[in-house]
């Protein structure tokens, strides 16, 4: 498990759960997105059931991933959890270690495939062995989250961060990264796997805002919004204004009512930019023209 520029707790602990069978137990890695969850639960996978010797992935038949947002039923459970269980199939270099199940975005499995997998929590984890992943435990079942070792996973410091995706990119790649984009993102690896043209976003974006002539703000946010989600450029006015100490209790409700759902609903594109733009005028750049206040 070394080398993933995991928190040294998380690297110690998932190690002596491979190394030590009388210590394992079902897992809950619960975290932001792009915090490490599926790197880390693949990784152990692999330290349980890899060969030690030649690092070959030997455990065909012994693991199980599902993405439960796909399969989130009591269907699925039924029709491809408890067959892989039952079935006597066993690798054919190795039939050491438990069988294991990976849930990813397990909190978006049903209350009836949650609770239709409480046999398999009460069996022991050094035969059959479950691991959820999630964003936040408050949606797994109160019956089941008992049975899980919680393992906290944050948002990467900029330093894990950077060596996290040159791991996976090369230097060339993540020597490209804007810190600013790393912070905003809050770290998130995934958004940055999925976006590779996405890297300066951000610092982009942040000298524009501060740059463009005041009227021309409108015409910026009407170019923008396209790339952006309405959201992700809301968050990122306010970002901007809370980094530059200008936010205050006002502009964040005045925020705060332009992103309610059922508001900004009722408008395209072209009025949607228009909001912001006036929000970024008034309560931004604004203040920055009488700076310093009196």
């Amino acid at each position: 498990m070394e080398g993933l520029g995991l928190p040294k707790r998380i690297e110690t602990l998932l190690q002596t759960i491979v190394t030590n069978p009388e210590t394992r137990t079902h897992l809950l890695m619960i975290g932001p997105p792009g915090s490490g969850k599926t790197t880390s639960a693949r990784f152990f996978v692999e330290a349980l059931h890899g060969n030690s010797q030649n690092k070959t992935k030997n455990f065909f038949g012994r693991a199980l991933f599902l993405n439960s947002s796909d399969e989130r039923g009591l269907e699925a459970v039924r029709s491809r959890v408890y067959p892989f269980i039952r079935s006597s199939f066993d690798s054919l270099f190795t039939t050491t270690g438990p069988k294991v199940i990976v849930f990813d975005e397990a909190e978006t499995l049903t209350d009836q495939a949650q609770i239709a997998l409480r046999p398999l929590l009460d069996m022991n984890p050094q035969k059959v062995l479950v691991i959820f992943l999630c964003n936040s435990v408050s949606r797994i079942h109160a019956s089941i989250v008992h049975k899980f070792l919680m393992i906290p996973f944050e948002a990467p410091n900029p330093a894990d961060f950077q060596f996290r995706m040159q791991k996976i990119l090369g230097d060339s790649h993540t020597a490209t990264m804007s810190g600013l984009d790393i912070q905003f993102r809050r770290g998130d690896i995934r958004f940055f796997l999925l976006n590779p043209g996405r890297y300066k976003d951000c610092v982009k974006l942040w000298n524009e805002l501060f740059t463009t002539h005041m009227k021309q703000l409108r015409t910026l946010f009407e170019q923008v919004l396209p790339k952006w989600a309405f959201l992700d450029l809301a968050m990122f006015c306010l970002f901007c204004a809370k980094h530059i100490g200008l936010l205050t209790p006002e502009s964040l409700c005045e925020m705060l009512r332009l992103t309610d759902t059922d508001f900004i609903k009722q408008f395209g594109p072209k009025v949607r930019s228009q909001l912001l733009s006036s929000w970024f005028e008034t309560h931004v750049r604004a203040k920055l023209e009488q700076w310093p206040p009196a």
